[in-house]
C-alpha cells in the first residue's frame, strides 16, 4: 500500500515538472527597432578563471548589440582574489577594447558571499544608473553567441519581463554531468522555484541574468543578498515581489558553459547550490536526499514487487516510471542532455540523492568549499 502510494506520488511530481518545463519561454529573434536600443552593462565575476575568461569576455565584446554604437555596451570584469592569470587576461582584453573595465578585489568582507560581492563591486564600478539601462550578469565560464544580448532584450520586451535568465548549454565535449545530474537537479530546483515566477520562488540561473537596472536598484541591489548563497533565485524572487515580472528562457543554443565539466566539477557545483539553498543545514539536506532516493526507486520497485500477482501495484509502478521518464526527458531536452536516456531516470535520480547526502555530510563537518573558500551561513 505504501509502495503504491509512493509510486503514485512520483506520477504527480512528474506531471508538475512537465508543466513547469513548458512554462519556459523561447528565446526571441530581434525585431526592427522602433526606439533607440537600451544600454547594457555586463558584469563578469571571476575567481581563478584563467582557462575560460578570455573566451567569455571576447564573446561579450563581439555582441551585435554593441554594433549600433559603442556606448550601448560595456563590460566590467571583477577579479575576485584570483591566484592564477585571471587578472592578467582581464587586463589584456581591456587593452584590446576600451568598453571593458577591470576591477580587483581581494575577497568579500564579513557577511558577504564571494560571487555576490564581486557582482556588487562590478555594478558600483560601472557608474551611476542610466535611464532604460539593463544589467547582464554572466559567469566567467560561459561563452555567448554574438546575438545573445539582442535576443535576451527582444524576449524581455516580447513577454514584458523585467528579469530574464537562461542556463548555459553544454560544451561540445560534455561530461556525464549533463545527462545524469542535470535533469534531476533541474527538477528539484523547479519544485520550489517557478520559471514564470508564479511559484513560492521565482526561478533564475546564475549563468546568465539580464535585469532592468531600475528593478535591480529597487530591490536593493546585490547588497540586499549579501549573505545569501543562492543569489540567483533570491534576486528573481525579490524582483517579482517588488512588482516586476521574471521569466526563465531557453537560450541554451546561444550560451554555453564549461562549469559542469568534468563530472566532478558538475557534482561539486550542484552540491554547492543545494548546500546554499538549505543554508548549510545537514539535517534538511539529509531529509531531501532520502526523499529523492525514495521517490526515484518507488516506481521501479513497485513494478518489481507487483509482478504478475499484484497487477494493480505493477500498473501504478509502470505509470509512475512512465511519468519519471517523461519528466526526465523534458528537462533533458531543455538542457540539451541526451533525452533518449530518460528511461534510466530512477538511476539518475538516485545518484542525485547520493549527491545530496554528500552535501549533508560536508555541511555537518563544515568542509563545504567553493573555489577555495568555505561556505559560511
Amino acid at each position: 500500500m505504501v509502495l503504491g502510494a509512493a509510486a503514485a506520488g512520483v506520477l504527480v511530481r512528474s506531471a508538475r515538472t512537465i508543466k513547469q518545463t513548458r512554462a519556459i519561454v523561447d528565446l526571441r529573434a530581434p525585431q526592427p527597432a522602433t526606439v533607440a536600443p537600451p544600454k547594457v552593462t555586463a558584469v563578469v565575476p571571476a575567481r581563478n578563471e584563467s582557462d575560460v575568461l578570455g573566451d567569455c569576455l571576447r564573446s561579450i565584446t563581439a555582441q551585435t548589440h554593441g554594433e549600433q554604437g559603442e556606448e550601448l555596451l560595456r563590460a566590467v570584469v571583477v577579479d575576485d582574489g584570483s591566484t592564477d592569470g585571471t587578472g592578467r587576461i582581464a587586463r589584456e582584453v581591456a587593452a584590446e577594447d576600451p568598453r571593458v573595465k577591470t576591477v580587483r578585489v581581494d575577497g568579500p568582507p564579513q557577511g558577504w558571499g564571494g560571487k555576490v560581492h564581486a557582482m556588487h563591486v562590478g555594478v558600483e564600478a560601472s557608474g551611476p544608473p542610466e535611464a532604460g539601462e539593463w544589467l547582464l550578469f554572466l559567469d566567467a565560464d560561459t561563452v555567448a553567441a554574438p546575438d545573445l544580448i539582442s535576443r535576451l532584450l527582444a524576449t524581455a520586451e516580447a513577454v514584458d519581463a523585467d528579469l530574464v535568465s537562461t542556463p548555459g548549454g553544454p560544451p561540445p565535449e560534455r561530461s556525464a554531468s549533463w545527462p545524469v545530474l542535470m535533469p534531476p537537479g533541474l527538477q528539484l530546483i523547479g519544485e520550489n522555484a517557478s520559471p514564470d515566477g508564479r511559484g513560492p520562488k521565482a526561478f533564475a540561473i546564475g549563468h546568465c541574468i539580464l535585469v532592468r537596472r531600475s528593478h535591480y536598484e529597487k530591490v536593493g541591489g546585490w547588497a540586499a543578498f549579501a549573505a545569501i548563497r543562492n543569489e540567483d533565485v533570491a534576486i528573481a524572487t525579490a524582483v517579482r515581489d517588488h512588482g516586476g515580472t521574471t521569466r526563465t528562457v531557453d537560450g541554451l543554443d546561444h550560451l554555453s558553459t564549461s562549469g559542469m565539466d568534468p563530472f566532478k566539477e558538475g557534482w561539486a557545483s550542484f552540491r554547492k547550490s543545494f548546500v546554499a539553498g538549505t543554508k548549510g543545514s545537514a539535517p534538511l539536506l539529509a531529509s531531501i536526499a532520502l526523499g529523492q532516493v525514495v521517490a526515484s526507486v518507488a516506481a521501479p520497485l513497485a513494478v518489481a514487487v507487483g509482478g504478475r500477482r499484484r497487477p494493480l501495484l505493477t500498473a501504478v509502478g509502470l505509470l509512475g516510471w512512465t511519468g519519471q521518464t517523461a519528466a526526465h526527458a523534458c528537462n533533458a531536452r531543455y538542457m540539451r542532455a541526451n533525452p533518449e536516456l530518460a528511461p534510466l531516470a530512477p538511476v539518475a535520480g538516485s545518484l542525485f540523492g547520493v549527491l545530496l547526502f554528500d552535501g549533508a555530510v560536508r555541511a555537518w563537518r563544515g568542509r563545504d568549499q567553493w573555489k577555495g573558500r568555505s561556505s559560511e551561513f
